[in-house]
């Protein structure tokens, strides 16, 4: 078939959720390409402004890890999309000849993605449909995103999916879609990690016997990560999983992360979560720090003007007593304050011994004054 007198398609190389892709030539430039065909059950207007807005979003993205737009038109009937030509396959035909890649080349082939999807984030296009059959490895093994053909782009008319119709595949569904909220570029990461998660163990996170079973487990439930997937990698995992969208790490998160089987010789490092830090906790833990400051300055200042020296403030964990007094007894205040009071006994030679306290949190006692101070050796007698 030869459309807009300059394509002409031959075999097919494979079928979409819209259209049939065969393998083409632009006879005016002399170069292979791949053509889009919209199939002939969906040939009316609805249908061929969502292949119109296919053609845009795809084009709009220019990167090394997503499949070149180069045309888009009407001929003969037929509505045509023509696109770079890869010779080799799909992640989902890697799958199906491999089973469970490395670790090394599992990440390998998310952060290329990865980077594909921060380009079309940064142009405000959510993809919406990232799956194993959407990704396509060339022959010099460099991954690319095909398939825009349920996109979210930036202006984009009223259609099934902002009705409140679901549009995507139920096995790399995000909670928040299943909930029938909006899709953002963190839907994106998450179908992207149910990607890693099926390249390491050759199956998705989640599976049952329909749709609705799989949506409600993305909803609920906490993926189970094999033990043999290193560490870092089923950290990852579990980050790009996270049931919150603002939990999830970025496209530009992920694509930057280093990883290398620690199984080699060499190290790996991935950034720590975002810090999420507790407004609340942080205020309560500087003023205790502020009470506790102010508690130590007056002792020092109240200790001076009796003119004796201060009394040490216990911070250290208590030494073991000598063989010749008996055991000190601790007494720990809930952990929540922290705070460790310390009470040793003196010798019984006393006979009215006095207690003497070490607190982290209270100044030191007031020494009496010089006229009611017991001198040393007597027993206190009055």
């Amino acid at each position: 078939m030869l459309l807009a007198e300059r394509y002409r398609t031959s075999e097919i190389l494979g079928h979409g959720g819209m259209g049939e892709v065969y393998r083409g030539c632009d006879e005016i430039l002399g170069r292979p390409v791949a053509v889009k065909l919209l199939r002939p059950d969906l040939r009316d207007p609805f249908a061929a402004a969502r292949f119109r807005r296919e053609a845009r979003a795809a084009a709009m993205v220019r990167d090394p890890h997503v499949v070149a737009v180069y045309d888009f038109g009407h001929s003969n009937g037929e509505y045509y999309l023509v696109m770079e030509l890869l010779e080799g396959r799909s992640v989902a035909h890697e799958l199906a000849l491999h089973g469970p890649l490395p670790p090394d080349r599992a990440v390998s082939i998310v952060q290329q993605v990865a980077r594909g999807l921060a380009a079309a984030h940064r142009h405000g296009i959510v993809h919406r449909d990232i799956k194993p059959d959407n990704l396509l490895i060339d022959v010099d093994g460099s991954v690319k995103i095909a398939d825009f053909g349920i996109a979210h782009s930036p202006g984009g008319t009223i259609t099934p999916a902002s009705s409140g119709l679901i549009l995507g595949t139920s096995l790399y569904l995000a909670p928040e879609r299943a909930l029938g909220q909006p899709a953002t570029p963190a839907t994106d990461v998450y179908a992207l990690g149910c990607v890693l998660y099926q390249l390491l163990t050759g199956r998705p996170p989640f599976d049952g016997e329909n749709p609705t079973v799989i949506l409600s487990q993305h909803v609920q439930a906490t993926p189970t990560v094999p033990e043999e997937v290193p560490a870092p990698v089923a950290d990852l995992i579990h980050r790009m999983l996270a049931k919150e969208p603002a939990e999830r790490p970025t496209c530009d998160e992920v694509a930057s992360w280093a990883f290398v089987d620690p199984r080699n010789a060499t190290t790996a490092e991935l950034p720590p979560p975002p810090l999420r830090r507790n407004r609340r906790a942080v205020f309560v833990g500087l003023a205790a720090l502020i009470a506790l400051l102010a508690a130590v300055i007056a002792g020092v200042l109240t200790s001076q003007s009796a003119g004796t020296p201060p009394a040490p403030t216990d911070v250290a964990p208590s030494r073991t007593p000598q063989p010749t007094a008996p055991s000190p007894t601790m007494v720990t205040t809930p952990a929540a304050t922290a705070t460790k009071v310390i009470t040793r006994t003196p010798p019984a030679t006393s006979a009215r011994p006095t207690a003497r306290t070490h607190t982290t949190s209270q100044p030191a006692a007031k020494q009496p004054s010089g006229k009611h101070k017991p001198k040393p050796g007597k027993t206190g007698k009055r």
